[in-house]
């Protein structure tokens, strides 16, 4: 793993393989090894950078005296495209999309591609209204009240309850359960900066790269309300919904998802 520094937090980052540059985005409480298979795939014909996002991996934690910001983790996907030349294709699942969709509105026509998975822009539905939005809130509240108490290990519970089901959660092991429980604090950062961004559809209208939104046909009211958004604001989308998948597709229908993105990719090198 190669290091670098954003917003005065060290950076861990994966960088491998020669060719065009991807630069791909983690969820959250994962790391850049979400995408390993997807790396393995790509690095002999594409240049891959893999971040883990801070308080993520081997990335360090964002510092405790300093407000988190809605900019910090974005900086860290602007920070590898400072390490490219020329155009870049960004990929994104879940909080890495919604990240690498901020990070496209920033890098502008050196965007040559973007493919987000369920990005969980949340914002656009506080914006929005209605049950999607009253779904998010639930959820939040659900969250951000047992971190505040200290109850870390209630809020990983009500977290992943949300995106994988009661009895998935209670079925995953131990060690998976206390990453998630280890990483909560830094997601409860997440959610409270993400959904008071500011930023609009309009907004996002500007992005001219060619897009690829994927969701599960099992997925969240939430998360697909989000994709049908963007699919109608983005100027150059397409929306590909994968049967029988949640949330979680990178995990749990890896070889759909990676096909789906290499197949983007190819199709705008």
């Amino acid at each position: 793993m190669k290091q670098l520094k954003a917003g005065g937090v060290e950076i861990a980052y994966l960088d491998e393989g020669k060719g065009p540059c991807v630069i791909i985005g983690h969820c959250s409480s994962a790391s850049h090894r979400e995408w390993l298979p997807l790396i393995e795939a790509l690095k002999s014909d594409w240049r891959v950078l893999a971040p883990d996002f801070i308080g993520y991996g081997q990335s360090g934690t964002w510092p405790a005296d300093k407000p988190f910001h809605i900019e910090a983790d974005r900086d860290v996907l602007l920070a590898l495209a400072k390490k490219t030349k020329g155009k870049l294709h960004l990929v994104g699942h879940s909080y890495g999309a919604a990240l690498a969709l901020e990070a496209a509105r920033t890098l502008g026509d050196r965007v040559k591609s973007l493919t987000l998975i369920e990005p969980v822009a949340f914002h656009l539905l506080r914006q929005q209204g209605g049950p999607a939005w009253a779904e998010v809130e639930q959820m939040g509240l659900a969250v951000l009240g047992p971190v505040a108490r200290g109850d870390d290990r209630a809020a990983a519970r009500a977290f992943m309850v949300f995106w994988l089901g009661r009895w998935r959660w209670w079925l995953s092991p131990e060690r998976f359960k206390a990453a998630i429980v280890a990483t909560i604090p830094k997601v409860a950062l997440e959610f409270t900066i993400a959904i008071d961004a500011p930023m609009t559809l309009q907004d996002y209208a500007k992005i001219a790269a060619p897009t690829l939104l994927i969701a599960g046909g099992k997925t969240r009211a939430s998360a697909r309300t989000v994709v049908d958004l963007l699919a109608g604001a983005l100027p150059n989308a397409a929306v590909t919904i994968l049967k029988g998948a949640g949330h979680m597709s990178p995990f749990t229908h890896p070889a759909e998802i990676n096909r789906l993105i290499l197949d983007h990719l190819a199709a705008h090198r």
